[in-house]
């Protein structure tokens, strides 16, 4: 896990809230599926509703994350995409 955080904050396609957002859905179980209100998430890391759903967009575009809204619930599931896990895996 460290050496993906290292990747991880290398990274030059985002920016720091967005490695904070990515880090917290690492820091998830495994076996379930990251499910936080962007609200839930600004309280986590110390940050506002606002600031985290234009991060978890960028994330959304630059193709790291999936993520769906589930109105009833008012949330939003969240997953780590393969190609983003592939980028932490890489060797180099």
């Amino acid at each position: 896990m460290k050496k993906m955080n290292s990747k991880l904050l290398k990274l030059k396609t985002i920016g720091s809230t967005e490695k904070l957002i990515l880090m917290l859905i690492m820091d998830y179980p495994s076996i379930g599926i990251f499910n936080l209100r962007a609200g839930d998430v600004a309280k986590e890391l110390g940050s506002n509703r606002k600031i985290i759903l234009e991060a978890i967009n960028n994330l959304l575009v630059v193709g790291y994350i999936k993520s769906k809204v589930v109105s009833e619930c008012y949330s939003r599931t969240t997953e780590l995409t393969p190609e983003f896990m592939l980028l932490m895996n890489n060797k180099k």
